[in-house]
C-alpha cells in the first residue's frame, strides 16, 4: 500500500519543474514542427479531429521530463497522461489510490501555430478526486495552483500569488460551448454569448477561475484535459459536473461524454437543463 501523499508537498515538488518547462517551451512557441499522430476519429467535427492529431517533439519531451521527477519523488503512483511515451509505460500497474493526471501541452495546435495561449497541466488525484493541481500558461507568464480545500491561486511573473475568488454574480456573459457541443449553443442565446475559440480545456477552466468566462460545456473530453484545471476552477468557486450533475471522477482511460462547469448556482441549473432536455442534440 503506497504511503499517503501530501497534496501541498506534491505542488511544492513539481512547481519548479513546471516553471522550467514553461520557460523552455516559450523558446519554440510558434516555431515547432507538427510531427503528427493518428487523430481521434471518435471525436465529432473536423476541427476537433485536426486538433487531436497535432503532436510536437516538445509534447513528448516535457511529458517525460515531468514523469521522471514524479517517479523519483512519488514512486508507486499511477498515471494518466496524453502521450504514449516510454516513461508513461513505467507507471503501468501502479497505485489506483493516487494518480498523476498530466497533459504536457494542452492546446498543442495553438502552441504549434503560436496564435493563442497553451497550457502545461498536471495534478494529483486521490481515488479519482483531484486534490492538487498546477497549470501554467507560459505565453502570459501565469501559473495557477490549487490544493483541495485551500483555494486557487495565480502568480503572474514574479509577483506574489493572488487568490482567485468568484463572486455571487458573473462578471461576464460569455460562456464557452465547444465545437464538439455546438448544437447546444443556441440554447444560451440571447441571455449569454456562446463562443468556441480558442480551444483548450485548461484555457477555458482557468479563465472561468479568473472570471473571464462564466460557464463551460463540452463533449468527448479526455480526463487529462479537464482534471487539473477543474480543481483550479472549483477552488475559485465554480462547480464542475457531468451531464447528470454528478461530480467527475478522474480515473481510467475513458472520455467524459459531457462535461460542464458553472461559475454560479443559476448557471449550474441552466447547464444541466440544456443538456437534460437535449436542446439541439441530433437524434
Amino acid at each position: 500500500m503506497p504511503k499517503p501523499i501530501d497534496p501541498e508537498l506534491f505542488v511544492r515538488t513539481l512547481l519548479p519543474v513546471v516553471r522550467q518547462c514553461a520557460e523552455a517551451s516559450l523558446i519554440f512557441y510558434g516555431k515547432v514542427a507538427d510531427i503528427g499522430k493518428a487523430p481521434d476519429t471518435r471525436l465529432t467535427g473536423r476541427v476537433a479531429q485536426q486538433a487531436s492529431g497535432v503532436l510536437t517533439v516538445l509534447d513528448c519531451a516535457l511529458q517525460d521530463l515531468i514523469l521522471s521527477v514524479v517517479l523519483d519523488h512519488f514512486p508507486g503512483i499511477g498515471c494518466i497522461a496524453e502521450e504514449a511515451t516510454p516513461l508513461r509505460r513505467r507507471f503501468a500497474g501502479k497505485s489506483e489510490e493516487y494518480t498523476l493526471i498530466l497533459d504536457p501541452i494542452d492546446g498543442t495546435i495553438h502552441y504549434q501555430r503560436g496564435d493563442e495561449p497553451y497550457h502545461i497541466s498536471l495534478g494529483l488525484a486521490r481515488e479519482g478526486r483531484m486534490v492538487a493541481a498546477i497549470v501554467a500558461r507560459p505565453s502570459e507568464d501565469k501559473i495557477f495552483t490549487a490544493v483541495r480545500g485551500q483555494g486557487a491561486f495565480v502568480q503572474e511573473g514574479k509577483s506574489r500569488p493572488r487568490r482567485l475568488r468568484l463572486g455571487a454574480k458573473p462578471r461576464t456573459r460569455q460562456v464557452y460551448v465547444s465545437a464538439k457541443a455546438r448544437p447546444y449553443q443556441a440554447a444560451f442565446r440571447p441571455e449569454y454569448e456562446p463562443r468556441e475559440f480558442p480551444i483548450g480545456a485548461a484555457l477555458v477552466l482557468t479563465r472561468i477561475a479568473e472570471g473571464q468566462l462564466c460557464a463551460y460545456l463540452t463533449r468527448q473530453v479526455a480526463i487529462y484535459d479537464v482534471g487539473p484545471p477543474s480543481l483550479v476552477a472549483e477552488e475559485a468557486g465554480a462547480r464542475c459536473m457531468l451531464r447528470d450533475g454528478r461530480e467527475p471522477r478522474y480515473r481510467g482511460g475513458r472520455k467524459f461524454s459531457h462535461y460542464l462547469c458553472a461559475a454560479t448556482s443559476p448557471l449550474q441549473a441552466l447547464l444541466l437543463g440544456v443538456v437534460r432536455h437535449g436542446r439541439g442534440e441530433k437524434p
